[in-house]
C-alpha cells in the first residue's frame, strides 16, 4: 500500500531488526527471552521490539514444527518470525511518528490562521482609529496583568517582527509598553510594562529582528493611549505600541 512508502533512512527503527534478528537466533536457543518494551509516556520503537518477540515466538513454533521438536527449526523460525515481526512493527511506529507531525503541524496552521485574523482586525482598528500609528490593546498579547506570552501570542508577536522585517529591513523598531495609573506614576506598572516589552523584544528576535534594531520602553499615562467608541472604554488603558524609528 502507498501508505507504508516510507524512507527508511529517516528511522532508526529500522535499522534495529538485523540487530533482533541475531537476538532472538541467540535467545531462542536458551529458551529464553528478557521482558519486553512497557509502553509509557515514550512509546518509541514498542511496535517494532513488540513485534519482533511475537514474531519470534510464532516463528519459532512453526520452525519447530517442520524439523525436530526444539531443534535448529525453531531457532530459525524465530529468527525469521522476528524480522517479519519487527518490520511490521516498525510500520505501526513510523505510522504513529507521522500521525503526530501532522497533527503538530495542524496545530501549528490553527494558531498561524487565528494570527492572522487577529492582524486583520486589528489593521482595521488602527486605520479607523490611529492610521499614522500602530498601537494594539495589551490583551492581544497578554491575560490581566501577566507579562508572559502563551504559544499563540508569541506566534502574533513573530509575525508581527516578521511583517516589520520585510517591509522596514533597515529600520531600529521601538516597543512601548503603557498602563494608566492616577497622576501617571506607577512603580508597579513600570515594571510590568518593562517586561512585557521585553518579552515581546525576545519573539521579535526569533522572528528575525536582529536585536541591535530593537529599543523597548515602558509607560504610564494618566489616561488611556486610545479611546475606542466602538469598544470598551477601558480596552486601551494596557496598550503596546510598535514604532519604526527610521523613515
Amino acid at each position: 500500500m502507498t501508505r507504508f512508502a516510507v524512507n527508511f533512512s529517516k528511522y532508526p527503527q529500522v535499522f534495529q531488526i538485523l540487530s533482533l534478528f541475531v537476538v532472538c537466533l541467540s535467545v531462542s536457543f536458551f529458551s529464553a527471552c528478557a521482558p519486553g518494551p512497557v509502553a509509557g509516556p515514550d512509546k518509541q520503537s514498542v511496535g517494532t521490539f513488540t513485534g519482533a518477540a511475537t514474531g519470534a515466538g510464532s516463528g519459532a513454533i512453526i520452525g519447530a514444527q517442520l524439523t525436530a521438536g526444539a531443534g535448529p527449526g525453531a531457532a530459525v523460525g524465530a529468527g525469521f518470525g522476528a524480522i517479519l515481526g519487527a518490520l511490521k512493527g516498525a510500520g505501526v511506529d513510523i505510522l504513529e511518528e507521522e500521525d503526530i507531525k501532522q497533527l503538530e503541524e495542524l496545530e501549528r496552521l490553527k494558531i498561524a490562521s487565528w494570527a492572522q485574523d487577529v492582524l486583520a482586525e486589528h489593521y482595521k482598528s488602527r486605520l479607523r482609529l490611529y492610521p499614522a500609528r500602530d498601537i494594539y490593546p495589551s490583551d492581544l498579547f497578554f491575560e490581566g496583568d501577566s507579562s508572559q506570552l502563551s504559544p499563540k501570542t508569541k506566534l502574533l508577536a513573530r509575525q508581527i517582527a516578521s511583517r516589520l522585517r520585510n517591509d522596514m529591513p533597515w529600520s531600529r523598531i521601538e516597543i512601548t509598553s503603557y498602563s494608566t495609573a492616577k497622576d501617571g506614576q506607577s512603580g508597579y506598572g513600570e515594571k510590568l510594562n518593562q517586561k512585557r516589552a521585553e518579552e515581546i523584544a525576545v519573539q521579535f528576535v526569533r522572528g528575525g529582528v536582529e536585536p541591535k534594531r530593537i529599543a523597548v520602553r515602558a509607560l504610564v499615562l494618566p489616561a488611556p493611549l486610545v479611546i475606542d467608541p466602538m469598544d470598551h472604554p477601558a480596552r486601551y488603558r494596557q496598550s503596546i505600541e510598535i514604532a519604526a524609528l527610521d523613515y
